[in-house]
């Protein structure tokens, strides 16, 4: 492991020692690799209800990240933000768990290449198929036994994390259900490795799969129109990602959900943040749920309130109970406009749900 990535995993488990009682910062974890033969350690963000062992029949998607010392914080307190906060529901609430490279050129490069203009240092290049094995059979496998996961994954990954997500999405596409592959280095091997990958999506099926592709500004030339005419090295990340993301969007009939987007005022260093963000609004795009609706005069909180949960947990195949938080507040609106028939009909599916919560709610309430 390189002496900045010990740093980075210290300086943020001393976040989490130093931190005040009632705040979480994650957890530093680690697992014996049987495919590296020693301990490799990585982080690990759990929802509140999992702290709190609010239900503990409750199952979690999780969001694997590479690259995971980088952008462990920034990611933790996104899928915080967007499904804990306040209630909020844009996404599902997840476990993130982020996994630092302890070699990064060799074990996110698909296979090795011999020297080019695009890439001086190609020594260790291609060491993915041994990364991609620690993934599946130590740290999913672990993960599993020790987390309340479901077997709803997102992979993250940027530039060399990237085309090491779409290595697995074209040969193992069971392990993840979304990829979230942002400014991915698909130049590699003078484009050759992007051609098979999309030769993969173009022979296989994906239903059910989701890719999301993050495109930085890396030229400094906001028109992608003129990149594409572009002939120099300098100019070759980007147009191998807008070329990959043209043959993609060719391939029909592969059930694959794709879906990219280009930021003109991002470059390669600044894009992870913004991308990830985008791409996980984007995948759980039907994952909100609507305190407009329950407003509205024809809406049955018995009936309408589980049905939402039902469909998102047919949509993204695992099952999503109906969030207590939910409950507490569609009963603070109907209590707000004094809809006595309806907030009893919330306390009732409430109480029918979790009984025990449901009790404390309601005598505090009183």
């Amino acid at each position: 492991m390189s002496q900045l990535y010990k740093l980075l995993l210290s300086t943020a488990l001393l976040f989490c020692i130093g931190a005040h009682a009632q705040s979480y910062f994650g957890t530093l974890d680690s697992v014996y690799s049987n495919t590296y033969k020693k301990s490799r350690d990585f982080f690990v963000y759990l929802p509140k209800d999992v702290r709190e062992g609010k239900d503990s029949t409750a199952r979690y998607p999780v969001l694997y990240v590479l690259d995971g010392g980088s952008h462990y914080l920034s990611v933790a307190g996104m899928v915080k933000e967007l499904s804990e906060f306040s209630g909020n529901m844009m996404i599902p609430k997840m476990i993130v768990v982020c996994i630092p490279p302890y070699n990064r050129t060799n074990e996110l490069t698909p296979y090795p290449i011999a020297k080019n203009k695009q890439m001086p240092y190609t020594k260790e290049t291609g060491g993915a198929d041994l990364f991609i094995h620690f993934l599946e059979n130590d740290i999913l496998k672990y993960v599993a036994s020790k987390y309340p996961v479901s077997n709803y994954r997102t992979l993250v990954g940027h530039s060399f994390g990237g085309i090491f997500a779409l290595n697995v999405l074209a040969k193992h596409k069971y392990l993840f259900d979304n990829y979230i592959v942002i400014d991915p280095s698909t130049w590699y091997d003078d484009r050759k490795f992007s051609k098979q990958v999309l030769d993969s999506l173009s022979k296989n099926n994906y239903a059910g799969k989701s890719l999301f592709v993050g495109i930085a500004n890396t030229t400094e030339i906001a028109d992608t129109l003129i990149v594409k005419k572009e002939t120099s090295m300098y100019s070759e990340h980007e147009r191998s990602i807008l070329a990959f993301c043209t043959g993609v969007r060719t391939i029909k009939n592969n059930g694959l959900r794709f879906y990219s987007k280009y930021y003109p005022d991002d470059d390669h260093s600044s894009v992870p943040t913004i991308a990830t963000y985008d791409g996980l609004r984007t995948i759980f795009f039907k994952n909100r749920f609507s305190y407009a609706a329950v407003e509205a005069p024809s809406f049955k909180p018995a009936t309408d309130i589980p049905f939402f949960f039902e469909s998102q947990s047919k949509q993204l195949g695992y099952t999503i109970s109906v969030p207590s938080d939910v409950l507490e507040r569609c009963d603070a609106i109907y209590k707000r406009k004094r809809d006595v028939i309806r907030q009893k009909a919330v306390r009732d599916l409430y109480t029918s749900l979790y009984p025990e919560a449901a009790k404390k709610y309601i005598e505090n309430d009183n």
